[in-house]
């Protein structure tokens, strides 16, 4: 996601990827960003990008995958269009949040300094690929962890990264 598409999407939260097909009825792989699997079910229908609504089924896991249905998509054609497109719910009917946490969308727009409080920039996306979350700042694309980014403050819009 990134800065430009947030203004768009500030009600939605990510809650997954179609990554392809799994056989021919029309079953997909999601990647899924929640805690478990079942999170891209519990919340009700999910908007795919583009604004299409669906009800959506987790089936089962196979290769870090949640193999989903979703109602209208029979056929492995008709999920074939679907990937990449990404997952999402309304903000509004997740649970609260704990103090300390925070969406990742939540991280774009966010200011970034080093402990000495110098500017480096400010976060324009948030990408995941599978091996953990990537924050872009300026165009330099930084894993986002603990030991990079000891101090986030979401609702001050401040992180400080380790240098």
């Amino acid at each position: 996601m990134k800065l430009n598409e947030r203004n768009n999407l500030n009600e939605l939260v990510v809650l997954g990827v179609i990554q392809g097909t799994h056989g021919i009825k029309g079953l997909l792989k999601i990647k899924w960003f929640t805690e478990r699997s079942e999170g891209l079910s519990a919340y009700g229908p999910v908007t795919l990008s583009g604004g299409k609504v669906y009800n959506i089924n987790v089936k089962f896991i196979n290769k870090n995958n949640a193999i989903c249905s979703l109602e209208g998509i029979n056929t492995k054609e008709e999920g074939e269009f679907l990937k990449g497109k990404e997952i999402s719910v309304a903000r509004s009917i997740l649970p609260d949040l704990g103090e300390d946490e925070f969406y990742e969308g939540d991280l774009i727009g966010c200011g970034v300094e080093d402990p000495a409080g110098n500017k480096i920039g400010i976060i324009s996306a948030v990408y995941n690929f599978g091996a953990g979350t990537l924050i872009e700042i300026d165009k330099e694309l930084v894993r986002f962890d603990e030991e990079n980014f000891p101090i986030v403050n979401i609702k001050s819009k401040k992180l400080v990264k380790n240098l």
